[in-house]
């Protein structure tokens, strides 16, 4: 009996086996989610004959094995939609249809991120998702108003909107945001009108709050009637007006806020002593920069922050001497733009973790540490415009992960850092404006290199041959130095300046162009490059292969020794905006291709050796006579100099008739050496015949030639002897 009942048992099991196997495999998802489906992935652009689609239905019927799509595993209704960054590189904008979601019953997580969204349909429709708890829109260029529905629904946790271009006031969101929400996110939008943070007073779960980059938004949380529920671990409060009707201080609530983990109360124009209290009580990421904050670094206590950004304030004197005991786990640390001074603590050197430095524009002297540079971690080092001395970096420095590199407008000596060679990521080096002499020699091909600025030393030498291997150069500044030798001709190998490439760098650059010295950040570095080799010693030809750069956009050359012809090659160049070749030895004509570079703003050949007359068009009608000045044998508008017959030579220019005809008659040989030997005869026989006919000329002739004799011995015997 007991084995009977046990094989029934046995039995009953493997048929729930089967029939289970056969729920979750062979039904796959709802035919109405999946054609709900289908068609969301049509309006993404993958429609019935693309390869996406056409994969999807031979292989994977079952749309809960889509990429992107996850199912309950129980009933097999959708539960999870991730479609992270599908159509980030789509020219396209996305106009999803929020009632195709709403098909999706059972939808609890609905994220569509960095996909290129530029507006919803039927944006209410998602409000019927009675379990939906996570929508997460963020990354995308939305112009919506929030729904107000979006914020009561009943399930939701979590409501991301950051990083869009959402609209209109938050007052009426926040005052029906579900009582259950744990994370709202409504930064880098187009948000406006006045918040009094009050009105979050109740949101006991809250555990995540951004409201900042809002430009037109102003926040108040100085209303004395109010009491929070809440403990929040992440608030990000940056540049939304912070408290501009309560005199711009630190909100106090903070001070009972003990799971912070991360605070961000930047460009807020707040006011105040150093907030040191703030070390205490957030435990990992704290940033204050461009606020008002005036004092001095504290001295006494120990805190947890792994990054600590106070750039941008009024805060000065001197950095504490054991900088790692008061910020042990330091990992990311921005103290630019305030009024430091004196010595970089050695003991900065003995964080182990700190990966990112920032401590530019201050009042900071003395060497820098050696233990900074030495086996270290770092991939962002910025001590540019201080008065820091000595060599620039350790002779022994290591930093194999080391991506920027920025220490211009210091008095640092000594050569250009031969240690560097063991940094092969390094995407930027900026040295400028130093005192730094010898040459660039050993220096290893640095393969992501975009920017290498050198400009304003002393260094000399010949240009660095490995140039031409860095594929990746996008800026090139070795002006104001003493470099020797040709240009390489091998620069064309570039992929930047031939190609229409991107540079990935977030870093300002300041690189001079039009006379101009210009900051460039954001996308126009991704868009701007170019070569300075000004102000040195270079001499030889400019190479012909320079016109491969199609996508130069300036070129500075002058005040150097070079000769030859300007490139024809240079109306290849599509894309140049300032070509300066002035204060060299240039000869020859202006090609007239030049003229028709429409691209062109800036152009100067000033003082070189030039002739012939300035080609005519509407673009170089707009400049100057100050850019052709120097060159005697110019002429032509805008110089005074009006041009004549025979300015121009055979360079398909006309010449005088009468002239080619003079040419045409002592070109020819026998005639040219019967005029040489008849010249010849002249003069010699016109000096012997007197000396022949006149004895009394040949008497005075000798004796003039014995007087210059003795004369001549006369000095070399007595006067060079003694």
């Amino acid at each position: 009996m007991n084995i009977f009942s046990t094989y029934n048992g046995m039995l009953l099991l493997f048929i729930i086996m089967i029939t289970c196997c056969n729920i979750g495999f062979n039904h796959g998802c709802m035919d109405e989610e999946r054609t709900a489906l289908q068609e969301i992935t049509e309006s993404m652009g993958y429609g019935h004959d693309s390869y996406e689609y056409s994969y999807r239905s031979r292989f994977f019927d079952d749309c809960c094995r889509w990429e992107g799509v996850h199912c309950s595993p129980t009933n097999s209704q959708v539960i999870g939609i991730y479609f992270y960054f599908i159509k980030k590189d789509s020219e396209e904008q996305w106009f999803p249809d929020m009632s195709l979601f709403s098909k999706l019953k059972q939808l609890q997580e609905l994220q569509l991120v960095g996909n290129n969204i530029g507006g919803l349909d039927n944006p209410e429709a998602i409000c019927e998702l009675a379990n939906l708890q996570r929508l997460d829109l963020s990354i995308n260029s939305i112009e919506e108003e929030v729904p107000p529905c979006w914020g009561n629904m009943p399930s939701l946790r979590t409501l991301d909107l950051s990083k869009n271009e959402f609209r209109g006031k938050l007052t009426s969101i926040l005052a029906n945001i579900s009582k259950n929400i744990e994370v709202i996110d409504f930064s880098h939008n187009l948000f406006k009108g006045f918040v009094l943070f009050s009105i979050l007073a109740n949101l006991s779960n809250l555990k995540h709050l951004g409201l900042s980059y809002n430009y037109h938004l102003e926040v108040e949380t100085e209303d004395p009637i109010w009491h929070l529920s809440f403990q929040v671990q992440h608030l990000l409060l940056a540049d939304c007006n912070l408290n501009h009707q309560s005199g711009k201080g630190i909100p106090r609530f903070l001070s009972t806020q003990y799971n912070l983990q991360t605070l961000d109360l930047s460009s807020n124009s707040l006011v105040g002593n150093f907030p040191t209290w703030l070390f205490q009580n957030v435990s990992s990421v704290l940033s204050l920069r461009s606020n008002c904050f005036v004092g001095q670094f504290p001295e006494q206590l120990q805190s947890t922050l792994s990054t600590l950004d106070i750039s941008d304030n009024r805060f000065d004197g001197h950095l504490p001497l054991h900088f790692d005991l008061i910020l042990p786990q330091l990992f990311e640390f921005n103290a630019s733009s305030n009024q430091f001074s004196g010595n970089i603590p050695l003991s900065v050197g003995e964080l182990k973790h700190l990966e990112r430095v920032d401590l530019s524009n201050n009042r900071l002297s003395g060497p820098v540490p050696g233990g900074l540079t030495q086996n270290s971690p770092l991939w962002y080092l910025n001590l540019s415009n201080n008065s820091l001395e000595g060599e620039p970096l350790a002779i022994n420095c290591n930093m194999p992960k080391l991506h920027w590199l920025l220490l211009h407008n210091n008095h640092f000596v000594g050569e250009f850092p031969a240690c560097l060679s063991n940094s092969l990521s390094l995407r930027l080096i900026d040295v400028r404006h130093n005192d730094l002499s010898g040459t660039i020699s050993s220096l290893s091909v640095l393969m992501q290199l975009g920017a290498f600025l050198v400009g304003g030393n002393q260094i000399s030498g010949h240009l660095p041959k490995e140039l031409c291997e860095m594929q990746k150069l996008q800026f090139l500044d070795f002006s104001n130095n003493r470099f020797s030798g040709n240009i390489p001709p091998c620069l064309h190998k570039s992929l930047v300046w031939k190609n229409k490439i991107q540079a990935n760098s977030w870093v300002p650059i300041d690189f001079t162009t039009k006379g101009i010295s210009r900051l460039y950040q954001g996308i126009p570095v991704t868009l701007m490059t170019g070569i300075d080799f000004s102000v040195n010693t270079l001499v030889g030809a400019i190479p012909q292969a320079i016109g491969e750069l199609s996508e130069l956009h300036s070129l500075k050359l002058s005040n150097n020794h070079l000769t030859g012809h300007i490139p024809t090659s240079f109306k290849e160049l599509n894309n140049l905006e300032s070509l300066d070749l002035s204060h060299n030895n240039l000869t020859g004509h202006i090609p007239p291709e030049i003229s028709q570079m429409s691209t062109l703003s800036r152009f100067s050949v000033a003082f070189n050796n030039l002739r012939g007359s300035i080609p005519s068009s509407t673009q170089f009608s707009t400049f100057s006579e100050s850019d052709f000045e120097g060159n005697p044998e110019l002429c032509g508008e805008p110089l005074q100099r009006k041009c004549s017959g025979n300015d121009d030579d055979d360079d398909g220019r006309k010449e005088n008739p009468s002239e080619k005809a003079e040419e045409r008659v002592f070109d020819k040989p026998l005639i040219f050496f019967s005029f040489v030997f008849i010249s010849y005869s002249l003069g010699f026989w016109g000096f012997l015949a007197p000396l022949y006919i006149s004895a009394k000329w040949r008497r005075k002739y000798f004796a003039t030639i014995d007087g210059w004799i003795e004369h001549l011995f006369y000095i070399m015997y007595f006067k060079l002897g003694t």
